[in-house]
């Protein structure tokens, strides 16, 4: 009798709890095989688990831990047959049918396309399907990458002839790039200097929304040391391209693009203040109240950042709406959204203190925020110590606190 395990097949609520054959279970995740692949040594996974023991550096069967001859992994069709059939049989249970798995490309077939591109022939309907491709899986990602895309790719995008006459090809390749890992050693595959971030700086300002979107993703991968950084801050119309995708409020994608390429960007202080002479302060002041948690968090983190520098301190302290915004996160989106808003909040009213700024953070309720943080002993010690600071600098204004907030003991 086939031994069994009691687990849920899927997130979906079911009647009763279902019994998974063990042998429909992937030996390294334990969890229902949807692509059964079998090893040379006959032993079968599911393909993104054994993938990734194999991205891990192993060369071994992680059952028998045999040395593999080769890594080659054969789809099992009919154990995939069978357990499908098995989803079906138990639809009553609310266990849904597994979806046949597309066939991962091939390196071959990569390459053809590859050529093509490197040719000039066909390359938008080309680089269409490679980006489809890539889209699907991790590993078709790996096979593209492996293949040799980058350098093949980024010469494409920054080939002097594709943004004048192939936008839309170049835009393709652009959303490849994207996709794929870029880190210091593949940078390295093709040249970027000056003439290649203005193509890039280009098309940030004017491309379409998702050309924007994926050129913002390209300068934060690029952007992995100071001389870069500065490279691409240097760069005309960068920053003021990455505000205006922090003002595509209805698109929360466009957003962390723009946050994420601001935070790999702004590390050198030259940088920050380019960042904040652009207007960014601004834009994450309008951005926070519609955004979501993630972006909030982010939004946070880079408004910290700026406020490292005077220059960033002063727009925070001049913009009117900042600081009852930052005072309305604190204790209404989550711990690290708080965490940063408060060291915003600190370095803005310890580091350049303003009375009107210390009085718009006391009409914004943020003495009964500050009070409660200081009290709680599970709070992070250092958001603590902030909300201490700015409770000793701002109880001379209580005054200016409602009768509620009056009510609270102010000894801490």
């Amino acid at each position: 009798m086939v031994e069994t395990s009691r687990l849920r097949v899927l997130t979906k609520p079911m009647k009763e709890d279902v019994a998974v054959p063990d042998f429909f279970r992937c030996p390294i995740s334990l969890e229902l095989m949807r692509d059964p692949v079998t090893l040379c040594t006959g032993q079968t996974y599911d393909r993104i688990s054994i993938e990734k023991w194999f991205d891990k550096g192993h060369n071994t069967c992680p059952s028998t831990m045999e040395i593999l001859d080769n890594t080659e992994l054969l789809p099992n069709h009919t154990l995939r047959r069978l357990i499908q059939d098995w989803c079906v049989s138990n639809r009553c249970h609310g266990v849904e049918r597994i979806p046949t798995p597309k066939q991962p490309t091939e390196p071959r077939h990569v390459q053809q396309m590859l050529q093509d591109v490197a040719l000039g022939r066909d390359v938008y309907r080309v680089l269409r399907k490679l980006r489809n491709i890539a889209k699907e899986s991790d590993r078709n990602r790996r096979v593209i990458s492996e293949a040799g895309a980058i350098p093949v790719l980024g010469n494409f995008v920054f080939s002097p002839d594709s943004l004048g006459k192939n936008l839309e090809a170049c835009e393709e390749a652009l959303g490849i790039l994207a996709l794929l890992p870029l880190h210091s050693m593949t940078r390295n595959l093709f040249y970027i200097g000056p003439k290649q971030l203005t193509a890039l700086s280009w098309l940030l300002c004017r491309g379409s929304l998702d050309g924007r979107i994926n050129a913002a993703h390209l300068l934060a991968s690029l952007a992995t040391d100071d001389e870069m950084k500065l490279s691409v801050g240097a760069t005309a119309g960068v920053f003021e391209g990455l505000v205006k995708l922090l003002k595509e409020d209805s698109y929360a994608r466009a957003m962390k693009a723009g946050l994420k390429a601001f935070l790999a960007i702004c590390g050198p202080k030259k940088n920050r203040i380019k960042a904040v002479e652009s207007g960014v302060v601004s834009a994450i002041v309008e951005l926070l109240p519609e955004a979501d948690r993630s972006n909030t968090e982010r939004a946070l983190v880079l408004m910290e950042l700026l406020c490292s520098c005077s220059d960033g301190r002063s727009a925070v302290s001049s913009h009117a709406l900042a600081v009852p915004v930052l005072v309305r996160i604190i204790l209404r989106v989550s711990d690290v959204a708080t965490e940063h808003a408060v060291s915003c909040l600190w370095a803005v009213c310890q580091q350049a203190p303003k009375e009107c700024v210390d009085q718009a953070a006391v009409q914004a309720g943020i003495l009964t925020q500050l009070l409660h943080l200081a009290q709680v002993e599970n709070e992070n010690t250092k958001t603590k110590q902030k909300a201490k600071d700015l409770l000793g600098q701002l109880r001379h204004r209580w005054k200016y606190c409602d009768n509620r907030q009056a009510g609270w003991n102010m000894r801490i």
